[in-house]
């Protein structure tokens, strides 16, 4: 959590700021805003992960009972989570909030739950039980999740397809 903690602020800050532009029909400045956002979290998001990459023995160095095994894999863990947090958390995990402030809630909560189940419960069981992978397995079906994510969340924002839900209401 220490390497998204930044970004968990501006995922807090984007429902209210969109949901004030999409409620006073100005998908102008909505889209504004969520560009402005995005950007301030992909820069706060690779400075944050940086240190954590520059520091992770530091930072695993404070459990001083770990076995050289357990450095090892907590060391991987790290690096997998880190370098692929940099670019593809924001995208998966802050821009469906801008969606979901435009009431596209259906759509964002539909790909949250199919990618999920398809990658992070049965991808984590075919590569870390039926391929041995362990937890490395499990990081990967995960970083699999946020790709999907991606290619569903990312191409409603583009398309412009969420303008049209808060008409509906």
């Amino acid at each position: 959590q220490i390497a998204v903690i930044v970004v968990n602020a501006v995922n807090l800050a984007m429902i209210p700021v969109v949901w004030q532009c999409v409620g006073a029909s100005d998908y102008t400045q909505a889209a504004h805003y969520t560009k402005k956002l995005m950007i301030w979290t992909y820069i706060m998001q690779g400075l944050s992960n940086v240190l954590i990459i520059l520091f992770v023995d530091q930072l695993i160095g404070f459990y001083s009972s770990l076995s050289e095994e357990t450095v090892e894999l907590a060391r991987t863990l790290v690096l997998i989570h880190t370098s692929c947090a940099i670019v593809m958390w924001p995208a998966s995990f802050v821009l469906p909030n801008a969606l979901r402030a435009a009431n596209d809630v259906k759509f964002t909560m539909y790909v949250g739950i199919g990618s999920m189940v398809a990658f992070r419960i049965a991808g984590s069981w075919i590569l870390c039980v039926s391929m041995g992978m362990g937890a490395v397995g499990v990081w990967i079906a995960m970083v699999a999740d946020w790709i999907c994510r991606i290619s569903f969340f990312l191409p409603r924002m583009i398309s412009g397809k969420w303008k049209s839900k808060y008409a509906s209401v």
